[in-house]
């Protein structure tokens, strides 16, 4: 006897009895005109959907009313134009918090579209404050534009648009706003990639349900507040969507297939891999592809991250493969699968799809090419309810810009996570790389705002390796990135993607400005306190780095009590060519450097400083070596104009008296809050 299904309870949910649909690829119109330019309409409309077989069915909120919403397919440096009209009604039928800023004194439904990976004008960017109303009746301050430029101008790669409203993300996105804009290139073209009937993106989402099948989201925290309702600190549901399906089965042949997997969840992590322990073949990530193809046993994906992978199923013909999911926060018997492929149609012809040796030319940046380097630290503190709240650079969103890269240059940025929690950091408009990452002392950077390492540097995990907009900053640990600044100017953001924290200020504005030198701002002085070590000390209580290539060179390196009183100012004309050797050294945990870049650096670079007793490798370039109490100099520059300088560590908005989420939330209850 069949147990009668109820959606509330996923024990009682037939899996794998729907089968995955494939997004529909959405047809332009066309301008008129000299040149015929791509033009998209999409509605945001109210309709109804079917998660699963034995489900009612829901209200959704999607684009043309699909969920997830019609793909959008561009051709790199081709422009298109897309209107996203709101028709949506004028009440939303999920719980909104007015306390938050902007819902409080605007309308209840507003929408505005980000690209989510693109290389934009701000103004066709989706600003969370370029919202409108239905029919363009209200907009918000930012809004400027009804139609959006997309140029195209980038790599071939996996976007998606979705929702950013200020306030309202977590909503409109869980309601159902979101879709896929697939970029393609000449390589993908060359490269004879598995496509047509062999490619499909996959959208994941988690979700929870009401016994009539309707969309279930919590309308207050798992602990008393004064509000109601009130925003979560985070939400997970109880079952996982894949394209719109609950647990639904792909029939695939037995032949190589190409699967663009998306986390479009709110909060949910997942740990993707086959159930059979067979290898998937990645070759691209955020934004784009790889150098190489690279085989792995599975890859990590916090919400927003994508990842391009291939999966041959030749050697598997009458087989069933489950998708699954071993992230360890929130996971269960039912959230531990994904979706089931059952390897059961025929082969209708002969499969000439490769998998080539080499992808996308590299074109990495290098650490000793930056303008400037930021310390940015994701914290925890409380809002006026007493609810847990999540902040970066210890500001609200607000609060007056502090990040304001100019135009076309280079820096590095440190995310000093000294929350309890993981964070996908998403940074708007461009693609970076992922340097490294460090652990840190965590009570001793909350109690008295000292940053000392714990450990070594820490290499990208290997699904990182490629080009990112959303980067994992692990908490403990100093996340390093480099980016390029380029093509546009104007006002973007940085935020977390887990969308509960987004809506709840953990998000900051980005001012890219033109025709301003890259200075590195005057800051507070820095004390990093060392501990000499004897050749005799015991090496397991110490981090011992050691480096004999002499094209390796940390950025900040064996610093005490380094006071910046003056600017530091390359001169190309007083340069020094010397030799810096980097032999074993000896690093206690409380005694490690501030900052360590381990990137090799080939091209050579004269640099020069005004300080006696250090030496530098004529093939690098460090900000700063072995400098012990030296008071920093200042050199006019002839040619070019660059200054550096050391940036602050943020000090943690809260003291040790103060709130501290490690101490007043219970490990359990903690990792279900956020």
């Amino acid at each position: 006897m069949t147990k009668e299904v109820n959606p509330t309870d996923p024990a009682t949910i037939p899996k794998f009895v729907d089968e995955l649909p494939k997004p529909v690829t959405v047809k332009p119109k066309y301008y008129k005109g000299q040149q015929r330019k791509d033009y998209y309409e999409l509605k945001m409309m109210q309709a109804e959907h079917c998660f699963h077989k034995d489900f009612p069915k829901s209200i959704i909120w999607g684009y043309n009313g699909l969920y997830p919403g019609p793909t959008i397919e561009a051709k790199k440096d081709k422009s298109i134009y897309v209107r996203y009209q709101n028709q949506l009604p004028s009440e939303h039928f999920l719980p909104i918090d007015f306390t938050l800023h902007t819902a409080n004194d605007s309308q209840e439904v507003r929408t505005v579209t980000h690209l989510h990976g693109a290389n934009v004008d701000w103004e066709s960017d989706g600003h969370p404050e370029a919202w409108y109303t239905r029919d363009y009746a209200q907009t918000g301050p930012k809004f400027s534009k009804e139609i959006h430029e997309y140029t195209n101008h980038q790599p071939g790669t996996t976007l998606w648009y979705h929702d950013h409203t200020m306030a309202l993300t977590r909503l409109n996105v869980y309601a159902g706003l979101a879709g896929f804009y697939l970029l393609r290139d000449t390589l993908e073209e060359r490269s004879n990639l598995p496509c047509g009937d062999y490619e499909y993106p996959i959208l994941i989402q988690d979700k929870s349900f009401n016994e009539d099948g309707s969309l279930f989201y919590p309308d207050e925290p798992p602990f008393p507040v004064p509000v109601h309702p009130s925003i979560t600190p985070g939400f997970v549901g109880n079952t996982i969507v894949v394209n719109g399906k609950v647990w639904p089965y792909l029939n695939v042949e037995p032949r190589k297939y190409r699967f663009r997997f998306l986390n479009a969840s709110n909060r949910r992590g997942y740990i993707i891999s086959l159930a059979n322990d067979e290898p998937m073949i990645q070759i691209g990530t955020d934004g784009g592809f790889l150098t190489a193809p690279q085989e792995i046993q599975s890859v990590e994906l916090l919400p927003a991250e994508r990842t391009d992978v291939i999966v041959d199923f030749s050697k598997f013909e009458g087989q069933d493969i489950t998708l699954i999911n071993s992230d360890e926060d929130f996971l269960d018997e039912h959230t531990r699968v994904i979706m089931q492929f059952k390897v059961c149609l025929p082969l209708k012809c002969e499969d000439t799809s490769e998998i080539p040796e080499r992808l996308a030319v590299s074109m990495d940046l290098h650490p000793h090419n930056a303008h400037i380097e930021r310390h940015l630290s994701l914290s925890a503190t409380t809002d006026d309810f007493g609810r847990p709240m999540l902040l970066l650079n210890n500001r609200m969103y607000h609060d007056p810009a502090t990040e304001k890269p100019a135009l076309d240059s280079i820096e590095i940025w440190n995310f000093i996570n000294a929350s309890p929690f993981d964070h996908p950091i998403h940074l708007h408009l461009i693609q970076f790389k992922i340097l490294e990452r460090r652990p840190f002392d965590m009570e001793l950077y909350q109690n008295e705002g000292r940053l000392e390492f714990t450990g070594p540097p820490e290499k990208p995990h290997v699904y990182e390796q490629g080009w990112k907009d959303t980067v994992r900053a692990e908490a403990g640990k100093v996340t390093k990135i480099i980016m390029h600044w380029k093509d546009h100017v104007g006002h973007y953001i940085w935020h977390c993607h887990f969308l509960e924290h987004e809506d709840h200020d953990m998000m900051r504005p980005i001012l890219v400005m033109k025709n301003v030198h890259p200075v590195q701002e005057q800051h507070a002085e820095i004390q990093h306190h060392e501990k000499e070590h004897s050749s005799e000390q015991n090496h397991g209580d110490s981090t011992i780095v050691t480096s004999n290539n002499e094209h390796t060179v940390p950025l900040l390196n064996t610093i005490q009590y380094i006071t910046p009183t003056e600017e530091i100012v390359e001169n190309s004309h007083a340069s020094v060519q010397t030799t810096y050797v980097e032999d074993e050294i000896e690093y206690n945990p409380q005694t490690i450097p501030l900052l360590t870049s381990t990137q090799n650096i080939t091209r050579p670079i004269e640099t020069a400083y005004l300080e006696n007793n250090v030496e530098y490798n004529q093939l690098s370039k460090p900000l700063l070596n072995n400098t012990q109490n030296i008071p920093l100099s200042k050199v006019e520059l002839s040619e070019q104009h660059i200054v550096t300088d050391i940036e602050s560590i943020p000090q943690p908005i809260f003291s040790s008296t103060e709130f501290q989420p490690r101490q007043r939330i219970s490990p359990r209850r903690r990792r279900r809050w956020y």
